[in-house]
């Protein structure tokens, strides 16, 4: 027994133990057989198809934990994917979906959504699709031959990291003076996005107000002891304040959480379940209370009268229902497959025209391409004030069809591979661990996830340089082993 439980410290990836890679594997199978009985009770072909679709998504994604000639790793760039994207979407509430079925999607009506479970089950099984040409595009891949680079050392990473934090807390100020006062900046999620402050003067000092969640981030990089010291959590909880009073952003107040909770298990190589536990609970009270906040905004005329109702537990609740709505009634992926191209026609590389336009702000250039949520959102839902991601299937297709997500997931298996052997061989590298972090939480192949990973490594590549690079612009670095 005591072999299932152990795990091994030579993977820099966090390699799966026996236990967790039949946990997980189980987990899956146990959707499939829990789900069955509502597909054969509905006695409704296009129920049973839409179950088959779902099993298939099943299989696709326990592939990486079946093959004992490999051991995976928790954060191997493959494994990630299925995990973060796949397993997570399901818990996120695609798998009520073969229970329930779909009766009703916010952008599909008339002839649009004459069965929407054979079009539930046409996205499954384009999901289990995309990741068997991921896996192929991966296993084809060359073996990548990456160098090892030198290690360069952080000098006064705390006193830094306050620097910074002012820096991020001048964005809000600006917005505060620009905006009539801070209760005005608390108040943007409760009305239209175009008559927010930054659509009136730019994105910038939302962005800059943004940028102090990575402070705390690079001194963990730079400093795997930093976990201990007060001061490091004190400047954590300031900058995630600080996120999202200028943003509203329930995700930039959660992800920065999660990506260093990474960086401190791949620095140690082990799971502290009960933290990840404590994590997840937590996770669901911020989506499900932020969003009491934001709900609260949209009824109140200031800021005085905004009362958030309930509390913990129905916070949860409340995030659980949201997730699941966004997995059925809201899934921008099924708006794309049901009206694409009888209604909507193929995109031919448009949304990826957008890609070029990520650092150039709209006070500049004006009118810029699209991203596909966007697009998404003004084509198919017709609501050009909101951005609705249609995933990266759903781009993939949307653009190209079918051979779109043959060639997109395959080239994205290859870039994988590249990003694991790049990794492998300097996982001890700040910029490395940084950037490879960032990678597996934002960068998906569809144009919203390029756009938000660039918006959020970059910056957090420049403080990192800033914590490493002296004055006279030269860095020190560790003595070999």
């Amino acid at each position: 027994m005591k072999s299932w439980l152990h795990r091994s410290r030579i993977s820099p990836f966090v390699s799966m133990t026996v236990a967790e890679r039949v946990a997980l594997v189980g987990l899956l199978a146990l959707m499939g057989f829990m789900t069955m009985p509502f597909a054969i009770a509905a006695e409704a072909s296009s129920r049973l198809l839409l179950y088959g679709g779902f099993v298939a998504y099943l299989f696709a994604l326990s592939v990486p934990f079946i093959f004992r000639q490999w051991t995976p790793g928790v954060f191997h760039p493959l494994v990630f994917y299925v995990v973060w994207v796949g397993i997570q979407g399901l818990l996120r509430g695609e798998m009520a979906l073969p229970v329930t079925g779909l009766d009703y999607h916010r952008a599909l009506s008339g002839s649009a959504a004459l069965d929407l479970n054979a079009l539930v089950a046409e996205s499954f099984l384009l999901d289990a699709a995309a990741l068997v040409f991921l896996y192929t595009g991966y296993l084809l891949a060359p073996n990548f031959r990456v160098p090892r680079l030198a290690v360069p050392v952080a000098r006064w990473p705390a006193v830094k990291s306050i620097i910074w934090l002012g820096i991020a807390g001048l964005g809000v100020v600006m917005l505060a003076t620009i905006g009539g006062g801070l209760d005005q900046v608390l108040m943007q999620r409760g009305i239209a996005s175009d008559q927010r402050i930054g659509a009136q003067v730019g994105g910038q000092w939302g962005f800059l107000a943004g940028t102090g969640v990575v402070a705390p981030l690079v001194w963990l990089v730079c400093d795997r002891r930093a976990v201990r010291n007060p001061l490091f959590w004190a400047i954590l909880a300031a900058a995630l304040v600080i996120k999202f009073a200028a943003t509203g952003s329930r995700g930039g107040a959660i992800v920065p959480l999660i990506i260093i909770g990474a960086v401190y298990v791949l620095q140690s190589r082990n799971i502290p379940y009960s933290v990840v536990l404590t994590g997840i609970i937590v996770a669901l009270v911020l989506v499900g209370g932020l969003g009491q906040y934001r709900q609260a905004t949209m009824d109140a005329e200031n800021l005085g009268g905004v009362a958030v109702q309930g509390g913990p537990m129905q916070w949860m609740g409340q995030a659980v229902n949201e997730m699941e709505g966004g997995a059925g009634e809201n899934n921008g992926q099924l708006a794309v497959l049901g009206k694409v191209p009888t209604q909507v026609p193929y995109l031919l590389g448009e949304s990826y025209l957008s890609i070029p336009f990520v650092f150039v702000p709209s006070a500049v250039w004006g009118d810029k391409p699209d991203a596909a949520g966007k697009l998404n959102a003004t084509r198919v839902y017709g609501n050009p004030l909101n951005a609705i991601p249609p995933k990266a299937v759903g781009e993939a297709y949307w653009n190209f069809s079918y051979v779109g997500v043959v060639f997109v997931f395959m080239l994205y298996g290859a870039s994988l591979k590249a990003l694991a052997a790049m990794f492998r061989a300097n996982s001890n590298h700040p910029i490395i661990l940084v950037l490879f972090v960032y990678v597996l939480f934002y960068l998906q192949p569809h144009t919203p996830s390029i756009y938000g990973f660039f918006h959020a490594a970059v910056p957090a590549v420049f403080i990192l340089l800033s914590f490493l690079v002296r004055v006279d612009g030269r860095m020190r670095f560790q003595d070999p082993a």
